[in-house]
């Protein structure tokens, strides 16, 4: 996989993802690492468009992209089996990302946990309202997914700083 061509896709095609490339995306995140092995980490995936639409306005920035995305993938954490909640929704969320991206498909992180639908809304209460999950989820991410309508350049060694990195010993 050329990592380098993997970007944020905030724009998606009216083109419906196939159950199997959603299935092969469920299967790749099963297998993400958790600590000490707690698999702490449930998915929902909302793979109608009329689901999908009633998210738009959980996060007044950053999402846009849930307009015209065909689906979203939650990443809930089990509150009563998280070891490391963080790690585990953080390293499930990337991998749904890397996995869209191996299959022809765009997608984009949106944050939910600790973020804002409104003054007086957590993006979490939003979701909850939307869609019925036990209290013992916390709701982490939602990784919208879609047919890329928009197109991005690879990075190149250009857009990379490589002054964040040392070997061996730590020079700045």
């Amino acid at each position: 996989m050329n990592f380098l061509g993997k970007r944020t896709i905030r724009k998606f095609k009216d083109k419906p993802i196939e159950k199997e490339k959603l299935d092969a995306i469920i299967k790749s995140v099963l297998t993400a690492p958790t600590g000490m092995g707690k698999n702490s980490c449930e998915f929902l995936v909302l793979d109608k468009k009329e689901e999908v639409e009633k998210l738009v306005g959980i996060k007044p920035h950053g999402g846009n992209c849930l307009k015209t995305a065909t689906a979203v993938i939650a990443t809930l954490i089990n509150k009563d089996e998280a070891y490391t909640p963080v790690e585990d929704g953080s390293v499930a969320t990337h991998t749904i990302g890397l996995k869209a991206y191996d299959l022809g498909l765009g997608s984009c992180w949106v944050h939910i946990i600790g973020r804002k639908a409104s003054e007086t809304e957590t993006s979490e209460e939003f979701f909850k309202k939307v869609v019925d999950i036990p209290n013992n989820l916390m709701v982490f991410s939602l990784v919208a997914l879609g047919y890329a309508d928009e197109e991005k350049s690879a990075y190149t060694d250009k857009d990379l700083d490589f002054s964040k990195v040392s070997y061996n010993t730590y020079k700045k």
